[in-house]
Protein backbone atom coordinates (compact mmCIF):
# COMPACT_ATOMS: atom_id res chain seq x y z
CA UNK A 1 0.00 0.00 0.00
CA UNK A 2 1.10 3.31 -0.99
CA UNK A 3 0.74 6.02 1.37
CA UNK A 4 -1.78 9.07 -0.04
CA UNK A 5 -2.02 11.52 2.40
CA UNK A 6 -1.23 12.88 6.11
CA UNK A 7 -3.14 14.74 8.68
CA UNK A 8 -2.36 16.31 11.70
CA UNK A 9 -5.61 14.44 13.26
CA UNK A 10 -7.33 11.18 13.11
CA UNK A 11 -10.56 13.30 12.71
CA UNK A 12 -9.45 14.92 9.46
CA UNK A 13 -8.25 11.14 8.03
CA UNK A 14 -11.12 9.20 8.85
CA UNK A 15 -12.97 11.74 7.25
CA UNK A 16 -10.96 11.52 3.83
CA UNK A 17 -10.86 8.12 4.25
CA UNK A 18 -14.59 7.68 4.35
CA UNK A 19 -14.80 10.27 0.51
CA UNK A 20 -12.95 7.56 -0.78
CA UNK A 21 -14.17 4.51 0.95
CA UNK A 22 -17.76 5.66 -0.46
CA UNK A 23 -15.97 5.56 -3.76
CA UNK A 24 -15.38 1.73 -3.39
CA UNK A 25 -11.09 2.54 -2.56
CA UNK A 26 -9.74 -0.05 0.01
CA UNK A 27 -7.96 2.52 2.69
CA UNK A 28 -5.52 1.76 5.21
CA UNK A 29 -5.35 4.82 8.57
CA UNK A 30 -1.76 4.33 9.84
CA UNK A 31 -0.31 6.00 13.29
CA UNK A 32 -3.66 6.76 15.06
CA UNK A 33 -3.09 5.27 18.09
CA UNK A 34 0.23 7.18 19.21
CA UNK A 35 -1.23 10.65 17.33
CA UNK A 36 -4.31 9.91 19.49
CA UNK A 37 -2.61 9.79 22.78
CA UNK A 38 0.07 12.64 22.07
CA UNK A 39 -0.58 14.67 19.99
CA UNK A 40 2.76 16.15 20.36
CA UNK A 41 3.99 12.99 18.41
CA UNK A 42 2.21 14.04 15.42
CA UNK A 43 4.63 16.01 13.88
CA UNK A 44 7.74 13.63 14.90
CA UNK A 45 5.57 10.72 12.81
CA UNK A 46 4.33 12.57 10.28
CA UNK A 47 0.75 12.83 11.18
CA UNK A 48 -2.18 10.36 10.30
CA UNK A 49 -1.55 8.74 7.47
CA UNK A 50 -3.72 7.21 4.61
CA UNK A 51 -2.33 4.48 2.57
CA UNK A 52 -4.09 3.39 -0.60
CA UNK A 53 -3.41 0.15 -2.72
CA UNK A 54 -1.02 0.86 -5.91
CA UNK A 55 -3.62 0.97 -8.40
CA UNK A 56 -6.23 2.89 -6.80
CA UNK A 57 -3.63 5.46 -5.60
CA UNK A 58 -4.30 7.56 -8.86
CA UNK A 59 -8.52 7.34 -8.70
CA UNK A 60 -7.56 8.46 -4.36
CA UNK A 61 -5.54 11.57 -5.50
CA UNK A 62 -8.58 12.69 -8.18
CA UNK A 63 -11.29 11.99 -5.11
CA UNK A 64 -9.17 13.94 -2.44
CA UNK A 65 -8.44 16.72 -4.93
CA UNK A 66 -12.10 17.27 -5.64
CA UNK A 67 -14.29 20.34 -3.81
CA UNK A 68 -16.40 18.57 -1.21
CA UNK A 69 -19.93 19.46 -2.06
CA UNK A 70 -23.49 18.68 -0.41
CA UNK A 71 -25.03 17.63 -3.62
CA UNK A 72 -28.67 18.79 -3.88
CA UNK A 73 -28.78 21.56 -1.52
CA UNK A 74 -28.69 24.17 -4.24
CA UNK A 75 -28.78 23.75 -7.91
CA UNK A 76 -27.83 26.21 -10.84
CA UNK A 77 -30.94 26.87 -12.95
CA UNK A 78 -28.92 26.83 -15.69
CA UNK A 79 -27.02 23.81 -16.04
CA UNK A 80 -28.29 21.89 -13.38
CA UNK A 81 -24.90 21.13 -11.32
CA UNK A 82 -24.59 21.52 -7.73
CA UNK A 83 -21.25 23.17 -7.95
CA UNK A 84 -22.70 26.73 -6.46
CA UNK A 85 -21.74 28.60 -3.54
CA UNK A 86 -23.28 32.00 -2.25
CA UNK A 87 -22.01 34.97 -1.68
CA UNK A 88 -22.87 36.17 1.67
CA UNK A 89 -22.40 40.37 1.08
CA UNK A 90 -22.60 42.09 -1.83
CA UNK A 91 -20.34 44.74 -2.62
CA UNK A 92 -22.82 47.60 -1.64
CA UNK A 93 -23.91 45.35 1.49
CA UNK A 94 -20.51 44.88 2.87
CA UNK A 95 -20.38 49.04 2.29
CA UNK A 96 -23.68 49.06 4.62
CA UNK A 97 -22.24 46.92 6.65
CA UNK A 98 -19.04 48.47 7.39
CA UNK A 99 -20.67 52.13 7.83
CA UNK A 100 -23.14 50.54 9.94
CA UNK A 101 -25.92 51.52 7.57
CA UNK A 102 -29.34 49.16 7.50
CA UNK A 103 -28.87 45.66 5.27
CA UNK A 104 -32.14 45.36 4.07
CA UNK A 105 -31.09 41.60 2.69
CA UNK A 106 -34.12 40.33 0.96
CA UNK A 107 -31.53 37.87 -1.78
CA UNK A 108 -27.93 36.40 -2.08
CA UNK A 109 -26.31 36.15 -5.64
CA UNK A 110 -25.45 32.63 -5.90
CA UNK A 111 -22.32 31.46 -8.31
CA UNK A 112 -21.76 28.06 -10.18
CA UNK A 113 -18.80 26.80 -10.14
CA UNK A 114 -19.54 24.71 -13.49
CA UNK A 115 -21.05 27.14 -16.03
CA UNK A 116 -19.68 30.37 -14.34
CA UNK A 117 -23.11 31.76 -14.40
CA UNK A 118 -24.76 33.90 -11.54
CA UNK A 119 -28.18 34.03 -9.99
CA UNK A 120 -30.26 35.76 -7.54
CA UNK A 121 -31.99 33.67 -4.55
CA UNK A 122 -33.98 34.37 -1.84
CA UNK A 123 -32.14 35.13 1.77
CA UNK A 124 -34.09 33.97 3.41
CA UNK A 125 -36.10 30.91 1.53
CA UNK A 126 -38.53 29.15 4.21
CA UNK A 127 -39.55 32.85 5.64
CA UNK A 128 -42.76 34.67 4.63
CA UNK A 129 -42.07 38.03 2.53
CA UNK A 130 -42.41 41.05 4.90
CA UNK A 131 -43.08 38.66 7.86
CA UNK A 132 -41.48 37.85 10.91
CA UNK A 133 -40.34 34.52 12.43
Amino acid sequence: MRVLAAYPTADAAYLAASRLESAGIEVEVRDESIVSLNWMYALAVGGVKLAVREEDYDDAVAILSEPEIEPGLLVCPYCGSAEVSVRPLSPAGGVLLATGGPTPFRAQVADCRACGRSHTIAAHPGRAEGGAE
